[in-house]
């Protein structure tokens, strides 16, 4: 669980660590990055800019030309369903319901409280009134009953009028009294019984009541503002009508008018407006920008150990190419694996998880069409696929594991969409499981999605070998098929050079077990262990390790030329390299193992055989040096150390420096392990081919820090006395026996003679 947690931690690292890794990048001077690097970083923006843009403009151009491309307010070019169920709130059909609940309150009537002041000023004029025609006096009165009262005489009228100005204050004194006011049912009979009262002719009293119901208010008014407030309570009190589309609903027929909620329906589904794609034009840029910084993060802890910038293309142009056609199919989800696997199986695992999510959910975003729920489901799945993948495609120890993982990861993607799409509310039935894709007038069943990853699963393991081969990507499984030492390059190795074969296999287990100590790729060491010595195999006799003791070919050779030899193995490993098909990242151990180093003993010989001569002067220091280039990176670097290391434990002084030292080491006893001086002897040595490297400016274009090379020593220590360990047997103590006989008897195991090969040493 700890190592898990431990893997895991770098990618969740605080935001602070992530910032400052970040703003590091961007203060970084462009010198102190190689103008080869430089120029591969412009170059891989520009190809994904290339392809996401060549996407998006793909799917666009497809969209409109297949007619699914939709336009508010013009007619629908077919007819539109439902592909995942929605709740959705029906904005139309709660404003039409709110606008009925509005125009129900007719209007809010209160008391008016200066109607009864208006009435007796009313009457006032009805007593003083001179001139009905002046437009001051009665206006209030319909013009019928005003040219009704003008046709009467003027006694008439004034006695008409005088009667009504008695009769009103009559009727408004019993109305104050009563508390009821005119208009009503109540206050109608009380004027009738008023004026029966006090008029005796029927004309008289008809004309009257005409006067004074005209006079008299109904003693109530419509309040505006409260009017306004009762029609927004009645509109508030219409809650939101919420509908419920499932799988299959109509949204708009064909033929029909799309209109603006039908619109908004349709991309909340995910179907594609016909309209310029903007927003993803303007996503990939942005994607392009962001993808290599984000890619940055990983690189600060592993700067040696990253892919090439044309792997990191390829991966996430398969990421963006599968997504984009699985959503189009109606197959969301789909896309997901290969783009997983490939950052898996093609990049190491430092960066394989920033990669397969920078993928991933990249192409979610440069798709046009994707609902809500699809985007949601898609970036889930990229997330847990992404963590999934370090699970299942890691220790792949065979292309026939790799097989069964992925199919492995496959169900495990199914499952995992099933739940999500649980989660968003879509039920658990056995069609759910299904793929459907949209034919004809509805849905048609084409087969189980799961198949069909365990399908896209079984064919991307299966073209691996060819993304190998033709893009160059070293994957896992590749740098497992060099090691193995059934390879063709390998078994000619064995068979013409023998002693470099065996000092490869030396260097491979060593340079494994140190890279393991170190967190370093191991497998990308062991490898290029292997291989590093390969040109040897043109002219194996001319290296000590494979002339078996015999005669030194060199010794009839002059110096010139016997350094000329030496120096053309790495010239000839890589034209062999090359031959074999052999990937740069191996090649380079090749070419850099040695540096720029000299054969300082040819030289040395050279210049005694010359001493004297006229061509004395001929002999050049650099005509004995290898051609380089120095090490580019932690690993050919290391690689470096380990060659010397293992040339120095092969040489007879330092054998015999480790005897002596073993020799004069005291018996292991509790606490004391016996060994010091054989490793006081293993770290000088250590130390002096490191500082010899160092001098030479071999690690310049390497940043190992003194932390890194402190580490790489006690690594080195580690694994080389596991190694090179001599065998210690205590003293057997006998009661009576003679002093020197004990003394004889624990000396013999340290001497490493025969008799240590016997009973006491095999026991």
């Amino acid at each position: 669980m700890w190592s898990v947690t431990r893997s895991f931690r770098r990618w969740f690292r605080p935001t602070t660590v992530m910032k400052n890794a970040f703003l590091d990048r961007l203060r970084a001077p462009l010198g102190a990055v190689s103008q080869e690097r430089r120029r591969a970083y412009v170059l891989s923006v520009a190809l994904l800019l290339a392809v996401g843009l060549s996407l998006v403009m793909m799917e666009w151009l497809y969209i409109r030309n297949k007619g699914y491309s939709f336009a508010q307010g013009s007619p629908s070019p077919q007819t539109y369903r439902v592909i995942s169920p929605v709740k959705y709130e029906d904005h139309s059909a709660t404003g039409a319901l709110r606008e009925m609940a509005k125009e129900g309150v007719a209007g809010v009537v209160v008391r008016d409280v200066a109607a009864r002041d208006r009435m007796k000023k009313r009457l006032e004029e009805l007593r003083i009134v001179r001139d009905p025609k002046d437009p001051q006096v009665l206006s209030y009165m319909p013009a019928p009953l005003l040219d009704a009262v003008m046709a009467l005489l003027e006694s008439d009228r004034d006695r008409i009028l005088g009667l009504a100005a008695r009769v009103g204050d009559a009727y408004f004194a019993r109305l104050a009294s009563g508390d009821v006011l005119g208009g009503s049912g109540a206050g109608a009979a009380l004027l009738w019984d008023e004026i029966g009262k006090q008029v005796g002719a029927v004309e008289d009293a008809n004309l009257i009541y005409q006067i004074l119901t005209r006079v008299s208010d109904s003693g109530y008014r419509l309040d505006p503002e409260l009017t306004s407030a009762v029609r927004q309570s009645a509109e508030r009190r219409i809650p939101v009508i919420e509908r419920q589309l499932e799988l299959g609903d109509v949204i708009v027929e064909r033929g029909e008018l799309v209109s603006p909620q039908a619109a908004g329906l349709l991309r909340l589904q995910g179907y594609t407006e016909d309209a310029f794609p903007v927003t993803q034009v303007v996503i990939v840029f942005l994607l392009v920008l962001i993808l290599p910084l984000w890619l940055e993060i990983p690189a600060r802890e592993a700067e040696d150990d990253r892919p090439s910038w044309e792997c990191v293309v390829f991966v996430i142009s398969v990421a963006w190419i599968c997504q984009m056609f699985a959503v189009q199919l109606r197959m969301a989800g789909a896309g997901i694996l290969p783009s997983v696997m490939l950052a898996y199986l093609c990049m190491p695992r430092s960066f394989a998880f920033n990669a397969s999510l920078a993928g991933t959910a990249s192409g979610v975003f440069i798709i046009a069409g994707l609902s809500v729920y699809d985007l949601l489901l898609l970036l889930s799945m990229g997330f847990v696929a992404s963590m999934a993948g370090y699970f299942f495609l890691r220790r792949i120890e065979s292309r026939e594991a790799l097989s069964r993982r992925v199919v492995l990861l496959a169900l495990f993607l199914s499952l995992t969409r099933r739940v999500i799409l649980w989660i968003q509310g879509v039920p658990l039935t056995w069609e759910s499981f299904s793929l459907f894709v949209p034919v004809g007038s509805f849905w048609t069943e084409t087969g189980p999605l799961l198949l069909l990853d365990i399908l896209v699963a079984l064919l991307v393991a299966a073209l691996l070998p060819m993304v190998e081969r033709y893009i160059g990507v070293l994957s896992i499984l590749r740098l497992r098929e060099l090691s193995h030492p059934s390879g063709p390059l390998l078994r000619k190795l064995q068979r013409d050079a023998p002693g470099t074969y065996q000092h490869c296999l030396a260097i491979a287990t060593l340079a494994e077990s140190v890279a393991l100590e170190l967190g370093m790729n191991e497998n990308l060491m062991k490898a290029g262990a292997y291989y590093h010595d390969i040109g040897k195999l043109r002219r194996p006799q001319f290296f000590v390790e494979n002339q078996g003791g015999g005669l030194n070919v060199h010794d009839g050779m002059s110096p010139t030329l016997s350094a000329l030899t030496i120096l053309s193995h790495v010239r000839d490993g890589l034209e062999m390299a090359r031959e074999y098909g052999l990937p740069k990242r191996i090649r380079d151990f090749i070419a850099e193992h040695h540096g720029t180093a000299c054969i300082r003993y040819f030289y040395n010989k050279a210049k005694a055989e010359a001493k004297g001569k006229a061509d004395e002067e001929r002999v050049e220091w650099s005509d004995f040096c290898y051609p380089g280039p120095k090490p580019r990176s932690r690993e050919t670097a290391l690689l470096m150390i380990l060659d010397s290391m293992e040339a120095a434990l092969r040489s007879e002084s330092l054998g015999r420096e480790l005897l002596k030292a073993d020799a004069k080491a005291p018996p292991p006893r509790e606490g004391n392990s016996g060994r010091s001086q054989a490793v006081m002897a293993l770290k000088k040595v250590i130390d002096q081919v490191i500082a010899s490297k160092i001098g030479e400016g071999q690690f310049d274009e390497v940043n190992f820090t003194l932390r890194d090379l402190t580490r790489i020593k006690e690594a080195l220590l580690k694994v080389l006395l596991s190694m090179h360990h001599t065998r210690q047997v205590k003293r057997i103590e006998r009661r009576g026996e003679p002093e020197p006989a004990r003394k004889a008897e624990s000396a013999a195991p340290a001497g490493g003679d025969d008799a240590s090969k016997g009973g006491a040493g095999e026991a």
